[in-house]
């Protein structure tokens, strides 16, 4: 049986943009909850529940973007007050290099990390340029220490343990239901990774069913050899931290995804988070559904959206939920010092004004500017008023 909460009882915000990751997300909650009202300039659908106490809500996007995600959480914010961040979970092009924890591959989970002068997400613009190069337009807000420390405590966990947690959450999903087979792993062998300067012969046909050349494909080791979790039906969930790509375009160029990822050092790319993270600190996890090059498909989106949702289910087992609620009245009291500040200047503002309907500002900066600078100095420096 659901239950209903109130609106103040929703901490924590899960932001999935497609229905592949919104169906992977719904299947990591311990319950659903009931509905709650909205306000009629709120459009956005919820789906409320919890994971290991903590009351989550989760909202789709109408479209993907920066501008949409922007619109959502704002809205989202606004219904659900005590809201203070996020996790922005989907899917995303990776970028094919060597981390710490082995070679960026289809399904492994990128996770935002603040690294240096940036917050783990930099903003792009396919618009811009110079010299050449595509411009770096900015970069977000970094997410707050709840989030980070649970990045690391899971990390820590997983690397201690037998049977990998996130296994077990993405066993959640079960694909033996029709509409759930599409976050079936594909297996490795339908991993295919080319030639950066190899273009898709067919953009309406795979690359198995369109002639693309399988002698363009790059050899790439499997890593431990005797690890059975590199068997084809076993994957192993690998999860790669660092900094990630935000712009407004599909990303189908492998030639420039070399280039921004060489010059930004970036491991993946996507198109919601600049937007979500304007004023929203957000934990950006995304499970990689392709190579951010010609020859994507959809082949590999559901398993993506699971491996990134799975993630984002460990990630509630290492947030006290008393931390949670610390970190929330702290920031609820920003806020509110913040309105008083302002409201204690509108009162001067409309205080002066009662006095007077004349703004004498202008004319004092008029007598500053005609008045001579020795003026004044004479009183200022008599032994009278000095004594």
């Amino acid at each position: 049986m659901s239950k209903k909460l109130s609106h103040d009882d929703y901490t924590v915000g899960w932001i999935c943009p497609l229905e592949v990751e919104q169906t992977a997300a719904l299947e990591m909650l311990d319950e659903e909850h009931d509905s709650l009202s909205q306000l009629p300039s709120d459009h956005n659908i919820y789906i409320l529940g919890s994971i290991n106490g903590h009351n989550v809500v989760i909202a789709g996007l109408h479209e993907t973007g920066n501008s949409p995600a922007a619109t959502v959480v704002t809205q989202m914010r606004t219904t659900f007050p005590n809201l203070r961040f996020g996790l922005l979970v989907g899917i995303g092009g990776g970028v094919p290099v060597e981390t710490d924890n082995g070679i960026i591959r289809l399904g492994d989970v990128v996770v935002s990390k603040p690294a240096g002068e940036h917050s783990g997400v930099i903003q792009y613009d396919h618009g811009k340029a110079h010299a050449g190069n595509f411009e770096r337009t900015g970069a977000l807000a970094p997410p707050p220490a709840v989030l980070l420390n649970a990045a690391r405590n899971l990390a820590v966990k997983r690397a201690r343990s037998r049977e990998d947690p996130l296994k077990a959450h993405i066993g959640r999903i079960d694909t033996s239901i029709k509409g759930l087979r599409k976050y079936r792993y594909p297996g490795a062998a339908q991993d295919y990774l080319y030639n950066p300067d190899y273009l898709h012969l067919n953009p309406r046909a795979s690359c198995d069913k369109c002639g693309c050349d399988p002698s363009q494909r790059i050899q790439r080791s499997t890593g431990d050899e005797d690890d059975e979790d590199d068997k084809d039906d076993e994957p192993n969930i690998v999860v790669h931290r660092g900094t990630i790509a935000s712009g407004e375009l599909v990303l189908r160029n492998a030639m420039l995804r070399d280039q921004l990822a060489n010059q930004y050092g970036l491991l993946c790319f996507e198109m919601e988070a600049a937007g979500a993270l304007v004023d929203f600190p957000c934990l950006v996890i995304r499970g990689i559904s392709d190579y951010c090059d010609s020859h994507k498909n959809n082949k590999w989106h559901g398993y993506a959206a699971a491996t990134a949702a799975a993630y984002a289910r460990g990630l509630f087992f290492h947030m006290p939920i008393s931390e949670v609620k610390r970190y929330i009245s702290e920031k609820t009291e920003d806020e509110i010092c913040h309105l008083r500040n302002r409201q204690d200047e509108q009162n001067r503002q409309e205080t002066l004004d009662w006095l007077t309907p004349i703004n004498h500002g202008p004319q004092h900066i008029d007598y500053l500017k005609r008045r001579k600078s020795w003026t004044g100095t004479r009183l200022l420096e008599s032994a009278e008023y000095q004594a």
